[in-house]
C-alpha cells in the first residue's frame, strides 16, 4: 500500500496566535457544530458526540476564499482541488497525518472521526478525556491541497488569496472551534481504520475513514465482511504502544491482518 508521509509547518506554528476565519456552520453557545447527519444531508443540531464516539466531521466554506479557490484551475496536472484541516485538542494532539477532508454536497467537506481513536497516533491523553462529565474541546486550522488518482498529496499548504496563512476556524474569541458533549462512559465507537473502507486517503489511520462511512444504523461488524484469510494478529495497548501479547486484563486493541493486505481492528477487554 502506498503511504504518503507529509511533513505540515502547521505543526511548528499551530500554538502561535492567529487571524481567524470563520465557515458556514451552524453555531451553538459560541462554538461550530460540526456533526454531520448522513441520513438528513445536513448539520446536526448539536454537537451530540462524545470523545470516543464516531461521527462525521463536516466544514461548510460557504462565504470564504476557499469557495472560489476550490472551483479555480489546479496547480498540479490533472488535480482535484480540495480541503484539510489539522487539529489539535485540550488533551493533546490528535495523529498527524490525518487531516484531508473529502466532498460531502455543495461547498461542505468532511471525514468519519473517532477523536479518541485519533488520539493513538499522538500525545492525546486519553485519561484524562475520558472522565465523567469531561468535554473534549478541538481547534482547527483549515488550508486548501490539491490530489491525482496516484498522489494525495500532489499540492499541500494551499491559502486562497485573501484568507491568512495559518488562519484558525472559529467564532468567538475564545480558542476553540467546536467541543463534544460530556463524557458517560456509554457511548463508543468501534475501531476503525482508512484502508477498511479502501485507501482513500493514502496512507493508514485509525479512527478516520470517507464522511459518512458508517451510519448509526449500521453495525460496523456488518460492514467489514472479508473473505481473505488471516495471516497475522497484532496487540496494542489502548495508547497504541505494540504488545507482544495479549495482555491479561485491561482494554486492549487487537489487529487482524488480511492475506489481501487489509487490516481489521477491533477493541476487547481481558478479564482475569
Amino acid at each position: 500500500m502506498k503511504r504518503t508521509t507529509l511533513f505540515l509547518a502547521a505543526t511548528m506554528i499551530a500554538f502561535g496566535a492567529f487571524a481567524q476565519i470563520r465557515v458556514n456552520n451552524p453555531v451553538v453557545d459560541g462554538f461550530y457544530v460540526v456533526k454531520w447527519d448522513c441520513e438528513a444531508g445536513a448539520f446536526a443540531s448539536s454537537n451530540n458526540f462524545e470523545v470516543d464516539e464516531t461521527f462525521t466531521f463536516a466544514i461548510d466554506v460557504t462565504g470564504t476564499p476557499l469557495e472560489d479557490w476550490l472551483r479555480e484551475t489546479p496547480t498540479a496536472p490533472g488535480a482535484t482541488r480540495g480541503i484539510a484541516f489539522n487539529r489539535w485538542t485540550g488533551f493533546g494532539n490528535l495523529h498527524g497525518e490525518s487531516p484531508r477532508l473529502m466532498h460531502i454536497t455543495g461547498n461542505v467537506f468532511g471525514a468519519t472521526w473517532n477523536i479518541s481513536q485519533l488520539g493513538l497516533g499522538g500525545t492525546f491523553n486519553h485519561a484524562d478525556a475520558t472522565v465523567i462529565g469531561i468535554q473534549t474541546y478541538v481547534r482547527g486550522q483549515i488550508f486548501g491541497f490539491e490530489f491525482t488518482a496516484d498522489n494525495p498529496g500532489a499540492g499541500w499548504w494551499m491559502w486562497p488569496a485573501g484568507m491568512p496563512v495559518g488562519a484558525e476556524v472559529n467564532v468567538t474569541d475564545h480558542e476553540y472551534m467546536f467541543r463534544t458533549a460530556p463524557y458517560t462512559g456509554t457511548r463508543t465507537g468501534e475501531d476503525f481504520w482508512s484502508d477498511d473502507v479502501g485507501d482513500m486517503f493514502g496512507f493508514e489511520v485509525q479512527g478516520y475513514a470517507i464522511p459518512c462511512a458508517f451510519p448509526s444504523t449500521t453495525n460496523v461488524d456488518e460492514i467489514f465482511v472479508n473473505p481473505a484469510e488471516v495471516v497475522a494478529v497484532e496487540f496494542y495497548s489502548i495508547t497504541g504502544v505494540r504488545l507482544r501479547e495479549a495482555p491479561q486484563s485491561g482494554i486492549y486493541i487487537r489487529t487482524s491482518v488480511l492475506s489481501n493486505g487489509a487490516r481489521v481492528s477491533e477493541r476487547r477487554v481481558a478479564v482475569r
